[in-house]
């Protein structure tokens, strides 16, 4: 196990905090583009699934790789835009940034990859938790009128 400066830590927490509203900007994009089942309110198992690849990978490249996969696959008879295509480029992006930074911030090839996983667990719970909130705003809204009857 790899263990960080506590230097390294502080600078890594700094630049995720620095970055968070970025990250759930795309979290807002995954409300956009990943539907949820508003009959009985579960959410798309693509962003759990995003989630869990994230949070067990041992490797940075897994999550890119997992990104990458979900963009080829292709949803059968329909002409759109499958979700993943729509924001795959911009979550790889958002990836590569993350890399970039790593790099920046120690020329350790073993404390990248460290700073990477932690980074991209940082960055997913973002996502996921302004996806998540999107969908506790839009569960509220409908929620609304039924409460004034």
């Amino acid at each position: 196990m790899i263990v960080l400066s506590d230097a390294l830590i502080q600078e890594s927490d700094c630049y995720i905090d620095e970055k968070h509203g970025t990250f759930s900007q795309l979290g807002g994009r995954f409300f956009d583009e990943f539907e949820y089942d508003r009959e009985t309110n579960n959410i798309s198992t693509q962003v759990r699934n995003l989630q869990q690849i994230t949070c067990s990978a041992t490797r940075f490249a897994d999550i890119e790789d997992f990104v990458k996969n979900q963009m080829g696959k292709e949803k059968t008879g329909e002409e759109q835009k499958t979700p993943w295509k729509a924001l795959g480029n911009e979550v790889l992006e958002h990836l590569e940034v993350l890399r970039e930074k790593s790099q920046e911030l120690d020329t350790d090839p073993h404390n990248q990859m460290a700073l990477r996983l932690r980074f991209a667990r940082s960055w997913v719970r973002a996502v996921v938790s302004a996806y998540l909130y999107k969908v506790a705003l839009d569960q509220m809204e409908r929620e609304e009128p039924n409460e004034s009857s």
